[in-house]
């Protein structure tokens, strides 16, 4: 585990004394923010969802404050990513995700110089930890990972699940929710899972109209109807499923299925489904040590040469590379 910095033993400054820089703050991360339009406003929703948070957690003033400018600034050390990593649309190789991971120190490291801003950074600093120790830059976990950053993870992650990004569609409401549920006290404080799942609905308000395309071709129905096939697919990688049987499960019919689902999520339903096998198998090779024919066996592949045929077609890879390789967290490519 790498040097973690101390807590200050100064008293902290008030809630009026730190918002004199709030409309600085958020001007310097909207222009951060331009750099990547995947990206853009990430910072803000991510300030907005915290105080929720917050407010659901019984934090008081000075708290709430303190880890809602830390939300705004969360990212700031994405300054010193190129723009080539930062923008990139695809997996991100592994010395591009080494540099990706930097930034958390790089924005401790720009704070941490501020008097006024010493508490934000260390914030700042710890907001990719997780849970059960496994997260970065300092491996830290349970109630050694700072409160504050343990608020600003599960926005995050829920704020980067429901965006849309040029490599995936963004989550469903349902969807999300079930990967905050399933990693609570995995990657999250089961206190501030709770009190995401709790304030679900005013959480995930600001994403409403994502779900639902422009266009007058589809009914109600169709639409739901195409968003619950999309979470079975979510919740049923393993499964041999065909299209038509996917169809026929929810009702639909195939053309129907695939004009609605491109239409919800930006993909056809069968690439989305290539994709999140890969995804997994790639989490997988990278967490875990399952042979590669059981991990292809999770993904719904039983032959494990055309398995290792389609990841390297997907990522550019061969499974074996991927072996011991650090993974992101559910916020990666946006935390």
């Amino acid at each position: 585990m790498a040097n973690q910095p101390q807590q200050p033993d100064t008293a902290l400054h008030n809630a009026s004394h730190l918002m004199q820089y709030h409309d600085l703050i958020e001007s310097i991360v909207a222009a951060l923010d331009a750099r990547d339009a995947y990206t853009a406003s990430h910072s803000d929703r991510v300030a907005d969802m915290v105080l929720v948070l917050a407010a659901a957690l019984g934090l008081d003033e000075d708290e709430t404050t303190r880890i809602h400018m830390a939300a705004h600034l969360h990212d700031i050390g994405k300054i010193a990513v190129p723009d080539s990593v930062l923008r990139k649309a695809g997996p991100l190789t592994r010395p591009e995700w080494e540099e990706m991971r930097r930034h958390p120190v790089t924005g401790y490291e720009i704070l941490r110089k501020i008097d006024d801003f010493k508490e934000i950074a260390i914030l700042v600093r710890h907001h990719h930890e997780r849970w059960d120790g496994r997260g970065y830059p300092d491996g830290l976990s349970g109630h050694d990972i700072p409160p504050g950053s343990r608020v600003i993870a599960v926005a995050d992650s829920i704020d980067a699940m429901m965006s849309s990004r040029s490599y995936r569609p963004a989550m469903t409401s349902a969807a999300c929710r079930r990967e905050i549920e399933k990693n609570s006290g995995i990657m999250y404080d089961p206190r501030v899972a709770a009190a995401a799942l709790e304030h679900w609905d005013e959480l995930v308000s600001r994403y409403a109209g994502a779900d639902t395309p422009r266009t007058p071709y589809f009914d109600r129905l169709q639409l739901e109807h195409t968003r619950q096939a999309h979470d079975y697919l979510l919740t049923h990688q393993g499964s041999r499923i065909t299209l038509p049987e996917l169809a026929a499960k929810f009702h639909l019919s195939q053309s129907s299925l695939k004009i609605c689902f491109k239409a919800l999520y930006g993909v056809p339903v069968a690439s989305y489904l290539r994709g999140l096998r890969m995804d997994t198998a790639a989490r997988l090779l990278q967490e875990s040590d399952l042979p590669v024919a059981e991990i292809a066996h999770r993904v719904g592949y039983e032959d494990p040469s055309r398995f290792a045929a389609a990841f390297r077609r997907h990522t550019g890879r061969r499974p074996t590379e991927l072996r011991r390789v650090a993974c992101p967290t559910a916020s990666s490519h946006t935390a």
